[in-house]
């Protein structure tokens, strides 16, 4: 009978092993993609000194600055600066964050018509978006012809 006691209880112990050994690993938790959050956006006619210069909604046709404050819980991160032209894709400006916060901008030429910059996280969500207008530029004035002498 002590063998057998003996016996089960070998048996319930290496059992208990087992299930410890062959239970799965736990996965290390993944890191959520980093979490941005757009503070200000801002569309101007020049960026100096890392600050926007000129801030406005309506452009003569030239470059125009999209200039964005950003904060993000994990750095290094990435956001995109994707521009609309009359609700059609013109271009996509990839931008790195470094710190926390970060000031950073793209520029673009951009042609007569209504604009609208979308600031999009890795994942290709839209955080912000900021319109504005190009207008053609104004023309310069012609001189009235000379008037021609008559024989």
């Amino acid at each position: 009978m002590s063998k057998h006691i003996l016996f089960s209880l070998l048996m319930s112990v290496s059992g208990a092993a087992f299930a410890q050994t062959a239970a799965p690993a736990e996965q290390p938790a993944q890191q959520p993609a980093a979490a941005v959050k757009v503070e200000k956006i801002v569309n101007a006619a020049a960026v100096e000194k890392r600050e926007p210069v000129g801030e406005a909604v309506s452009f003569a046709a030239g470059k125009v600055y999209t200039w964005t404050r950003v904060t993000a819980e994990n750095v290094p991160a990435r956001i995109k600066h994707v521009y609309h032209k009359d609700g059609k894709k013109a271009a996509e400006i990839e931008l790195s964050v470094n710190t926390s916060p970060c000031r950073t901008w793209s520029a673009k030429t951009v042609t007569p018509g209504s604009w609208k910059v979308e600031v999009t996280d890795e994942a290709g969500n839209v955080l912000t978006s900021a319109e504005f207008t190009v207008t053609a530029p104004a023309a310069a004035p012609q001189e009235a012809p000379a008037p021609q002498a008559k024989p």
